[in-house]
C-alpha cells in the first residue's frame, strides 16, 4: 500500500528571493525527501492510536509499524516503501495486510485451514500466539462446537479443559470463524494539519527561509 499527493506552493517576494527559490525547485528531491519522511511518521503515529499499541492494554501488530518506520534519509526495513526521484516521493508499506488495515474487508483462511484462530485472551492477543504454536503437537486444546451447531461465522472454540496453559481450567484461547470482517482503520493520510506543517515548516526549512 502506497501514498502520495501532489502540492502546489505560492511565493510573493521581491527577484532575487524568486530566482533563488526557482533554482532550489529545479531540483525539489530534499523536499520530497522531507515530505515522505513526515508522512510515514505520521502514518506510525496514527497507527499507534487506531490500533490500541499503547498502554497496558497494547497489542502487537506484527511488523507492520516497523515497515513505516524510516531514518531521516528515508531508509527503512525490506517491507517499507520509499520511492524517491526528482519528481515524487512515494511511501507506505507492502506488507500483504498493510491496505488490509487502513480500509478493512473480509479475512478468509488459507487452505488448507477451513477457520481463522481469533485470539480471546489479552495476554494471547499481545504475544500473537497461535494455535499452531501454543500447542503444536494438538494435544492440549480442545474444539468445544458452537451450541445449535455450526450456523453463523463463529463455529466453535478452543478450549484449555485442563488449564495447562496457566488460564485456568475450561478457559476459552480462541474462536474458530470462517471468515472475520475487519473495519478499516486510516492510518496512511495526509490532512490540514500535515499540509500546514509542510508549507509552514518543510517548505521554508528547504528553502533556507
Amino acid at each position: 500500500m502506497a501514498y502520495s499527493r501532489s502540492i502546489s506552493i505560492d511565493l510573493t517576494g521581491d527577484k532575487e528571493l524568486f530566482e533563488r527559490v526557482s533554482k532550489r525547485f529545479r531540483k525539489p528531491r530534499e523536499l520530497l525527501r522531507l515530505i515522505g519522511v513526515h508522512v510515514m511518521g505520521q502514518a506510525t503515529h496514527r497507527l499507534t492510536q487506531v490500533l490500541g499499541m499503547g498502554g497496558e492494554n497494547a497489542v502487537r501488530t506484527g511488523p507492520l509499524p516497523a515497515s513505516l518506520n524510516v531514518s531521516p534519509s528515508g531508509q527503512g526495513s525490506a517491507d517499507t516503501i520509499f520511492e524517491l526521484s526528482d519528481e515524487r516521493v512515494e511511501v507506505g508499506s507492502n506488507l500483504r495486510y498493510a491496505a488490509q488495515v487502513h480500509y478493512g474487508g473480509r479475512i478468509v483462511p488459507k487452505p488448507p485451514h477451513k477457520a481463522l484462530a481469533i485470539p480471546l485472551p489479552l495476554r494471547v492477543k499481545r504475544n500473537e500466539l497461535w494455535p499452531s504454536e501454543l500447542d503444536p503437537d494438538r494435544e492440549v486444546l480442545d474444539f468445544v462446537p458452537k451450541r445449535g451447531g455450526a450456523s453463523g461465522n463463529v463455529i466453535g472454540l478452543l478450549v484449555d479443559t485442563e488449564g495447562e496453559f496457566g488460564f485456568g481450567e475450561g478457559e476459552a484461547l480462541y474462536a474458530l470463524a470462517k471468515h472475520v470482517d475487519q473495519e478499516g482503520k486510516p492510518y496512511l493520510y495526509g490532512d490540514d494539519e500535515d499540509r500546514r506543517i509542510i508549507n509552514e515548516e518543510l517548505v521554508p526549512e528547504w528553502l533556507e527561509l
